[in-house]
């Protein structure tokens, strides 16, 4: 046990070394969590949009249609800069950008509701960016909702109290109070920044490890002789070590710097992100047996982010999707620390409301370093010993199988 404690030591101290030595892993461990959430920050900063313009094309031309037309001009989500007298013109102004939206009024718009039937109104829409369509749409319910409570406030005024609505209709926004896109999109990406930082770095070490073996005749000078299981265990810790400061400023500071939802307790996220990061380089060093050297790096790990996202429910609803992606999902630290942050950071959940997200990282934790733990003595260390004999009966041998690997003449490197 305690050769055993000392190769922990010696790993964390020798993986450390080797992370402050290594410019593009500073760049994963450091520069990428420090740039990244202020890039994708300011990118969604505006939240939502206001004052979308939209034109109005009316063939009613009625009293009502004008009322619609001021109502939908007061909110605070669309503004009404013009009329025009057929669709054609209107066509003309969205395709020269200087409209986002049409709302049309039919001719028989308000012979329909005075005679107690459904009337229609239209919204065209420039679908470039989806936030437009999503504000003109939401401003457009709102003044047809408030219509139609005033009308049948009207009707039924002798059977309401004080000619108020039978049933009102009021919106409050509790977590998410500016309904922006970035309260509601940006918490879960700061923390998958950090599970992927993590493990590209996790990935270009190991590819490290494997170019200096091809320098040095199948032999690594940096290698301390550990076990299998004190390596992995130090690598762990010397991530979790390097990682405290940027999930300090990612998850904290970052959210204050862009007025993100604050109402976590920190010890309680710091306790969620504990799990989180230890599952996450146990997933890093399973999935570095992919790689080769530094380049493929990019090629195998960094197409998972965009995989990884989708799998944590931000665009679509884990509920609906199929067993096959939910039990794909579960297998995903994000899904679980990602949820966990927002369900803290920005619904000012406890610990104990989370509990499964917890015991899940936990799991997780353990399942990845069985993965680990297997890649590492049954994979990579095998490889290793043989390209160590080889080089032992010809020192050029490593230098001959890269070349083979990349196709390239061994006389021509």
């Amino acid at each position: 046990m305690k050769h055993w404690i000392i190769d922990i030591f010696n790993v964390w101290k020798r993986e450390t070394k080797l992370c402050f030595r290594d410019e593009a892993v500073l760049i994963f461990f450091l520069l990428l969590p420090a740039m990244y959430p202020v890039l994708y920050s300011l990118i969604y900063n505006t939240e939502v949009a206001r004052d979308i313009k939209v034109v109005v094309v009316d063939d009613c031309r009625s009293q009502l249609t004008r009322q619609f037309a001021r109502e939908l001009d007061a909110t605070p989500e669309v503004a009404v800069m013009d009329y025009v007298s057929n669709m054609q013109d209107a066509q003309r102004l969205i395709a020269s950008h200087d409209a986002y939206g049409i709302v049309y009024f039919p001719r028989d718009f308000s012979s329909k509701i005075e005679n107690g039937l459904q009337g229609h109104v239209s919204l065209y829409c420039d679908m470039g960016v989806l936030m437009r369509y999503k504000q003109m749409l939401s401003g457009l319910t709102a003044v047809q909702m408030d219509l139609c409570t005033k009308m049948q406030s009207s009707k039924t005024a002798p059977l309401t109290y004080q000619n108020s609505a039978i049933i009102e209709s009021k919106q409050v926004p509790i977590i998410n109070k500016s309904t922006g896109i970035a309260s509601a999109l940006l918490p879960l990406i700061l923390v998958a920044v950090i599970q992927q930082s993590l493990i590209l770095g996790i990935c270009v070490l190991r590819a490290g490890s494997r170019e200096r073996r091809l320098r040095n005749k199948g032999l690594d000078p940096m290698d301390v002789g550990a076990g299998v299981s004190a390596s992995i265990i130090g690598k762990s810790l010397c991530h979790i070590f390097i990682y405290f400061i940027p999930v300090v400023y990612v998850l904290f500071f970052v959210p204050m710097f862009f007025d993100f939802p604050q109402l976590g307790d920190p010890l309680d996220i710091l306790l969620l992100m504990l799990p989180f990061m230890l599952a996450s380089s146990l997933l890093g060093q399973t999935l570095s047996v992919f790689v080769n050297d530094r380049e493929s790096t990019f090629l195998v790990i960094a197409f998972t982010s965009l995989f990884f996202v989708f799998l944590s429910g931000i665009s679509y609803p884990r509920y609906a999707m199929s067993s096959l992606w939910t039990a794909l999902g579960n297998m995903v630290p994000l899904t679980w620390g990602g949820n966990g942050y927002v369900a803290l950071m920005c619904g000012g959940a406890e610990l104990s409301q989370v509990v499964t997200n917890y015991k899940m990282l936990w799991v997780l934790s353990g399942v990845y370093f069985v993965s680990a733990y297997c890649v590492e003595r049954f994979i990579c260390r095998p490889r290793y010993r043989r390209m160590a004999i080889y080089a032992s009966i010809d020192p050029y041998s490593p230098i001959k199988e890269e070349c083979r690997r990349n196709a390239v003449d061994y006389r021509d490197w």
